[in-house]
């Protein structure tokens, strides 16, 4: 701020003290002068303000030209575009203008081009619907093939539900059973050991030892009876058990096999999806190249629809569906000429 106020004012001194630290105040206080003496010159000074308001009317004129220049471009490209149209319209209405036999020539062999094009890419949009329908039955047909196969697996998983309830049932059985045939292979082993600790005693009366023994060994028959109708229920129910176990096995290979068929019949489907997707967007491109074509070769009868519909507002064809067309041009030439004046009186 010190040397900012001694480059404005070299003849005044600054203290020595005070060259760092002066009030902020001061520099906007000797802003504010500055440019109060320069308003202060520039009121005096005539031709300075001469100049400037001859710039700023300059300046303004030319931003004015600028945007009737923009108008009046706007304006024309709207005349040319309604030519395209009243030109377009007398072509679809075929109505007839005199003088106009070599441009409706040039519009009739571009429309061939453009009909053999048409039925290329009709062509193309019958294959494409054609492969698709067919894809869509293989992949119909594939379907049905594994849900049938689907079926047939939830049976047999309820077929082997039940056998695997079965063989779990008959292991529990033969548990039961070889309880059974434990206790009574105990029970037949007491029996014996009293039956001989009862022969080895001696006893007083002859016929009660015989009652005794008899006893012990009808108890021991029975029971020897009953664990031999175990063993048989066992072997039964043990053989039973095998033969449900190969009937799982059996079932769970059939599964297997299902479950095979299925991923075969889904492989054969994802490449045969591949095949006819390949083959669609081939026919896809060929459309689309197509359809580019006739977008091309379509812009191409826009100079030609300009030159019929110059033709058409020169001579101005008594038409009921063209006069909508004259008036519009009607209007922008109106508005064109008008703009050019505006131009003129600004240049």
């Amino acid at each position: 701020m010190a040397r900012l106020l001694t480059t404005i004012f070299p003849n005044q001194e600054i203290p020595p003290g005070s060259s760092e630290g002066l009030p902020f105040w001061i520099f906007w206080l000797m802003l504010f002068f500055i440019l109060l003496l320069l308003a202060f010159i520039f009121l005096r000074d005539k031709d300075m303000r001469r100049r400037l308001d001859a710039f700023f009317i300059g300046f303004r004129k030319k931003i004015k030209k600028a945007r009737l220049q923009q108008l009046l471009k706007r304006e024309q490209r709207r005349v040319q575009n309604t030519l395209y149209e009243l030109g377009k319209k007398a072509w679809t209405q075929h109505v007839e203008i005199p003088d106009s036999e070599s441009i409706t020539k040039k519009i009739i062999d571009i429309e061939d081009k453009i009909s053999e094009l048409m039925e290329e890419k009709k062509e193309s949009a019958s294959e494409i619907k054609t492969l698709n329908h067919d894809l869509q039955k293989v992949k119909e047909k594939q379907d049905q093939k594994s849900q049938q196969i689907r079926n047939q697996i939830s049976s047999k998983k309820q077929k082997l539900q039940t056998l695997q309830k079965k063989e779990k049932d008959t292991e529990n059985s033969i548990t039961q059973k070889h309880f059974v045939m434990q206790e009574t292979a105990k029970k037949i082993t007491q029996a014996k050991k009293e039956l001989l600790d009862a022969e080895s005693r001696e006893e007083p009366k002859n016929d009660e030892k015989k009652e005794k023994k008899a006893d012990f060994e009808e108890n021991i028959s029975e029971w020897q009876k009953k664990k031999k109708t175990s063993d048989e229920q066992i072997n039964t129910l043990v053989k039973e058990k095998t033969d449900i176990e190969k009937d799982t096995k059996k079932i769970e290979k059939e599964i297997d096999n299902l479950n095979q068929q299925i991923k075969e019949i889904e492989y054969y489907k994802k490449q045969e999806t591949k095949k006819f997707q390949k083959e669609i967007r081939e026919w896809e491109k060929t459309r689309d190249k197509t359809i580019e074509k006739i977008n091309k070769i379509e812009e191409e009868k826009t100079p030609f629809f300009k030159s019929l519909g110059k033709l058409a507002d020169e001579q101005r064809i008594n038409h009921k569906e063209l006069s909508v067309y004259y008036s519009k041009i009607d209007r922008s030439k109106k508005r064109i000429k008008n703009l050019e004046k505006q131009i003129e009186l600004e240049t």
